[in-house]
């Protein structure tokens, strides 16, 4: 993860993409964890010839120039190959890019990261072929942004859910489902809430929550390490010491007091 002010922000034209993202990663260290704040996102290497070696809960798994993240990461690191000038990111819209892809969400339960070419058929890996066939970078994106807009998504993602979701986002993950609730009336339950976000987004209203809570503080943290670590999480929502602590073994793998910060 990288400090928000090194990374190249870019909106799209195209409706199903929320930004592309350019994460510099000349500097990063060798083994540097993988962060996924929910939403799908395509991740492209600078070259097709590019390969990355991903440990996912102490297993190695080898993943070639282009893959996908969705849903819930933990305790994954990858090591970053040495001379690898950044890596592309795509975020979309979820249910742009389930529609787009043909892909149900629960295909990433199990793993939240996979190949390109695992999931996607050859006519959508000839489209990335011919992506890395342009040079510059802004032409990849732009040879994207025109691919993505020609398409109209079969599924709608629910007005509600959007709210539900900018509402999570804006307050950073320090509130509860029954706040979210409250934000959306009485004319959503917890029950419509909790399908509509496993249906739309592949996990739950209070998962989605935790997430965003998590990569806040880590974020905040990270920027300024002058903080105390543990009074920045009680000041980003979490109760209680064992509360964070259950939460960054749970992402990172290791408890705060073992974790190597750059």
């Amino acid at each position: 993860m990288r400090r928000q002010n090194d990374v190249v922000y870019q909106q799209l034209k195209t409706e199903h993409i929320v930004g592309a993202y350019v994460f510099p990663c000349k500097d990063l260290r060798s083994n540097q964890p993988l962060f996924n704040d929910g939403l799908p996102s395509l991740i492209f290497m600078p070259r097709k010839s590019d390969a990355v070696r991903l440990n996912e809960k102490g297993e190695a798994t080898k993943f070639n120039a282009a893959w996908v993240c969705c849903g819930v990461i933990k305790n994954t690191y990858w090591e970053v190959p040495s001379g690898l000038e950044y890596i592309l990111v795509l975020r979309f819209k979820p249910s742009s890019f389930y529609s787009i892809f043909k892909v149900d969400p629960s295909a990433f339960h199990a793993r939240p990261i996979r190949n390109l070419a695992d999931i996607l058929d050859e006519n959508w890996m000839q489209i990335f072929d011919k992506m890395y066939e342009k040079k510059i970078l802004s032409e990849r994106i732009s040879f994207l942004d025109d691919v993505f807009s020609s398409f109209k998504t079969d599924d709608c993602f629910p007005h509600i859910l959007s709210t539900a979701v900018e509402y999570i986002e804006a307050k950073k993950g320090n509130i509860t489902v029954s706040d979210v609730l409250h934000k959306l009336g009485k004319k959503v339950n917890s029950k419509w809430l909790h399908r509509n976000f496993v249906k739309y987004i592949g996990i739950s209203p209070k998962k989605y929550i935790s997430l965003q809570r998590f990569i806040y503080t880590y974020g905040q943290y990270e920027k300024s390490k002058s903080e105390n670590l543990f009074d920045l999480a009680l000041i980003s929502g979490y109760y209680d010491y064992n509360h964070f602590f259950k939460d960054f073994k749970q992402y990172i793998g290791v408890a705060p007091s073992k974790y190597a910060w750059e």
